[in-house]
């Protein structure tokens, strides 16, 4: 890259040159404008290394650059030719099962992290270029309203475009230059004057998320700890795609919790609309942990006591062990633990020997003196 820009300055600044000098001696060269090409840069989406990636998109705008006159050290660059309709920048497109890379842009040591990076396609189709020279257009990134996502500190990139001709004054796009700020080019090196290293980094963007876990306990002296109570949770202003659930116990799932089974990888998946409605069955100490929903989402979790007291939260006498967390919320920026505690007692009856004593005295009375009567009358006989 750096020597195929190296080479299209050295042109540009020849025919800079020539063109001075055919003005002088008022000769004109009449080119044929050309169609532009087309070039890339990257954009890369940075998530927890446990986070699935979201389905979102990313938007930019193109436009063109600020003119800069030649002087006696820099090299005239000419604001790049727009149309009503090009150039054009698409989309960044960002898909759940996108293959992803260890680490970040910038430092693939990092373990708690990963990336996934969509080319982003610049066309000049729709561009004439008509005289040789070096172009500049600006890239800017659209703010993004994506839950989560902070976007690259830097939303500007400047891309230069080197037209060149050759010997028969044939033009074409020789290359392009797509740098984090705007340089000039200095005419005694023929390189930019700041950075002289053309290559940026594309645009980064990183998506912050959080937890969603809740949890069952069971009490009371009538209270079955294998008895599964159904929870409906509902998802809402999440980004949609995959995200990860990690069950105590696969028991926890059935037929209808839409939860999706995969290599022993539980997903649930949420709509384009940003919502998920799941559903679980849990039994005393059981839990199910949601992860990587994108900061700025809400929930709301409820159970179905049937015949049990129930009451949000789950008191486990221990601050790493209690789930005592809001069973609803919106605009979550933290990691959630909440559940619902289930209690059912059953009133043993009391006095039950008092009650029934007299008529047992009464019985045992009644039957002695049976006995007493019949034992007389035989001793009679005799």
């Amino acid at each position: 890259m750096k020597r195929s820009i190296s080479k299209a300055l050295a042109i540009v600044m020849a025919l800079a040159l020539a063109l001075s000098v055919a003005a002088v001696s008022a000769f004109a060269v009449d080119y044929t404008a050309i169609p532009g090409t087309s070039t890339t840069f990257n954009k890369n989406l940075v998530v927890d290394s446990t986070a699935q990636i979201p389905n979102v998109e990313f938007e930019f705008e193109i436009a063109a650059g600020t003119a800069v006159p030649a002087s006696s050290t820099n090299l005239e660059i000419l604001a790049g030719p727009v149309t009503a309709s090009a150039p054009t920048v698409e989309n960044a497109v960002f898909t759940s099962g996108m293959t992803t890379t260890n680490g970040t842009p910038t430092d693939d040591t990092e373990t708690s992290k990963k990336f996934a990076t969509d080319e982003v396609i610049v066309d000049f189709s729709g561009v004439e270029f008509d005289k040789p020279g070096v172009y500049r257009y600006v890239i800017t990134e659209k703010a993004s309203t994506i839950k989560g996502v902070t976007n690259d500190a830097n939303a500007t990139r400047y891309l230069d475009v080197f037209v060149v001709a050759d010997e028969s004054n044939a033009l074409s796009v020789q290359s392009y230059a797509l740098r984090d700020t705007a340089t000039n080019i200095s005419l005694a090196t023929g390189k930019y004057a700041e950075n002289e290293d053309v290559k940026s980094s594309g645009y980064t963007n990183e998506l912050s998320t959080v937890d969603l876990e809740f949890a069952k306990k069971i009490t009371g002296n009538q209270g079955d700890k294998n008895k599964q109570f159904k929870f409906t949770l509902a998802i809402t202003d999440a980004n949609p795609g995959l995200y990860t659930v990690e069950v105590s116990r696969a028991d926890v799932l059935k037929d209808d919790s839409n939860v999706a089974a995969n290599e022993g990888v539980y997903t649930i998946t949420v709509a384009a609309d940003g919502t998920c409605t799941a559903y679980f069955y849990l039994a005393d100490g059981d839990t199910v942990k949601v992860l990587d929903l994108p900061e700025g989402y809400g929930y709301t979790l409820t159970e179905v006591p049937e015949d049990y007291q129930s009451a949000a939260g789950v008191d486990n006498d221990g601050t790493d062990n209690d789930y005592t967390d809001a069973t609803s919320g919106s605009a979550v920026d933290v990691d959630v633990k909440t559940g619902y505690t289930n209690d059912r007692n059953g009133i043993i009856p009391t006095g039950v020997i008092v009650t029934v004593a007299p008529f047992a005295i009464g019985l045992l009375v009644f039957g002695a003196i049976i006995l007493y009567v019949v034992s007389k009358r035989r001793r009679a006989e005799y």
